[in-house]
């Protein structure tokens, strides 16, 4: 006897073989069969479908899913249409209901949604007193402080210096602004974690409820436990301990920060360079909890302007930087690498692309290929002469379409006309067979996976503008495959997962529409009608 079978629905597979069925049956967390290979068979459940339409479920393999769930539980500063003034009012009421002394977290903040402005340093130290207060930014590249954070992190102490890779921004006068850019921000976080387990565990329940109520059944936690982007040294435990207490919705590919490993007294035969003292590396694990590629941040951001351009930046002085001297990241990426790591490397600017891929291919050519592809995080401009070799070495690219409609519109402003047409590629990375896997960096977007394949379609700003070019619109079907099937490959775990077909795993996501036959338009709007992670519902409707 099956476990389930669903009936009378519109099945696409993205399964060449088998690209579409009526029916599907599924047992033990596995795909056993369609149409009549199933429909005489007894389960121990058969729901009619009414023709909704079931798709693999979704792969998000760029998030920051334990950020996200903290924000959930923060102060909420995003595109606020009150102004800075409801920033403020926001933040105040928060530092009444904070006892003295104890930290106002808030999120969410982007500069262009405020013309251009960030908080009066004055202001903020008003309303909140002796609380210090850590606000960040939309992009989680820089965040907001107030005078009592940088007083804790000694940022105001004689002698200060920025930490490599990072800054605190001053005026005209050298006086601290309150802007405090990429690595300078563990400063501040260092005062706050690390988060207790429970804290972690409850940000990845919450989290995790909101991805499968919009159909996300996988994802990658891309950047844990170390860094600026770290949240406990226990991550890992705490997703396993989420996972223990049913609180982990979805599959999760873990990927540790480079900051955080070490060197090793291994044997002087193995020639080990830097991991964890246990000697796990990518593809530990198993189906629903695995560690990937190791994080490693090349630069920065483009919505702050941190991110490494060749050239300035439209109309500024300033071309962003790297986060390190360059051959100690080029070190740092040959040592991650040939001690078993994967690599999943952060680079935004062209400058940091161009790093990037020669690192990566130097790293493949003098260590040989992973099972598990390497990646390049973000890919934010990339120049026509590394398509092929991003294709030839089977180095993947996660591009975020959903940054469109938030800030693409500052995206093309910061890097002129000339230069926008390399933005967040799409078209281009397809057609050159680049691995283009689907993903929103939530929080720093919104991350729901159908507003972000119709981004990919459509590519639209809020002020109706194209993020970047027109020709590196997808198809529906591009788009679709980006946060399925690809997205599965480029995880690694393409044999398993992304597209629908027997003994595969039964992840799938049953929808109120047909996103490849809708208007495009209108594929954010599709309601999520059940998501389905091992043949186990996370979210019904049904």
């Amino acid at each position: 006897m099956l476990d389930l079978i669903l009936d009378n629905a519109r099945i696409r597979t993205l399964d060449d073989d088998r690209p579409g069925a009526r029916t599907i049956g599924l047992w033990e967390g596995k795909i056993v069969g369609f149409d009549d290979d199933v429909r005489s068979l007894n389960a121990a459940r058969r729901i009619n479908l009414d023709g909704a339409t079931v798709l693999p479920g979704f792969n998000d393999a760029h998030c920051h899913t334990t950020w996200y769930g903290l924000s959930l539980a923060s102060v909420d500063c995003t595109a606020l249409p009150g102004g800075l003034d409801e920033v403020y009012r926001r933040i105040e009421d928060a530092a009444q209901s904070t006892p003295a002394g104890e930290w106002i977290n808030a999120t969410g903040y982007g500069h262009r949604d405020y013309g251009g402005e960030y908080p009066d340093l004055e202001v903020l130290d008003r309303i909140t007193g002796d609380r210090p207060l850590f606000l960040r930014q939309q992009s989680g590249h820089s965040a907001i402080v107030n005078t009592a954070a940088m007083e804790r992190a000694g940022m105001l102490a004689p002698g200060f210096r920025d930490p490599a890779g990072g800054r605190v921004v001053r005026d005209r006068d050298g006086h601290p602004t309150g802007l405090v850019e990429e690595t300078a921000q563990a400063l501040i976080q260092d005062l706050i974690r690390p988060y207790s387990l429970d804290t972690v565990v409850d940000a990845l329940d919450r989290a995790t409820a909101v991805y499968a109520s919009e159909g996300i059944t996988s994802f990658g936690e891309c950047g844990i436990f170390a860094g600026w982007i770290g949240h406990s040294p226990l991550e890992a435990h705490a997703y396993q301990s989420a996972r223990e207490q049913g609180k982990l919705r979805a599959r999760a590919q873990i990927m540790p920060m480079a900051d955080g490993l070490h060197r090793i007294g291994a044997h002087t035969a193995d020639d080990y360079g830097i991991g964890l003292d246990t000697g796990v590396r990518t593809g530990f694990g198993d189906d629903w909890l695995s560690f990937g590629p190791a994080k490693i941040f090349m630069d920065g951001a483009m919505s702050g302007e941190t991110a490494a351009m060749r050239e300035d930046y439209a109309g500024r002085d300033t071309a962003g930087y790297l986060q390190d001297d360059p051959e100690t990241l080029r070190r740092t990426i040959l040592d991650v690498y040939r001690s078993g790591w994967s690599l999943a490397v952060h680079a935004i600017g062209d400058l940091a692309v161009d790093h990037a891929v020669r690192n990566i291919v130097e790293a493949m050519d003098t260590y040989g290929r992973r099972s598990v592809p390497n990646r390049i995080e973000h890919a934010g401009t990339v120049h026509d002469e590394h398509l092929a070799t991003l294709s030839e070495y089977g180095i993947a690219v996660t591009p975020q379409a959903s940054f469109a409609r938030d800030i693409g519109d500052g995206m093309n402003h910061s890097v002129g006309e000339e230069r926008r047409r390399l933005l967040y590629r799409g078209r281009s990375f397809v057609d050159a067979g680049v691995l283009l896997a689907g993903s929103s960096d939530r929080p720093c977007s919104d991350g729901n996976a159908l507003r972000g394949i119709q981004s990919f379609v459509d590519r639209l700003t809020s002020t109706g503008d194209v993020f970047g070019s027109a020709e590196e619109c997808l198809t529906a079907k591009q788009a679709v495959t980006a946060y399925t099937r690809t997205a599965a490959q480029a995880s690694g775990h393409g044999a398993v997962k992304g597209t629908l077909a027997r003994g595969k795993l039964a992840d799938l996501v049953v929808l109120g529409d047909d996103p490849l036959s809708v208007d495009a338009t209108t594929i954010k709007d599709i309601d999520v009608v059940a998501t389905l992670a091992g043949g186990e519902f996370t979210h019904s409707t049904l």
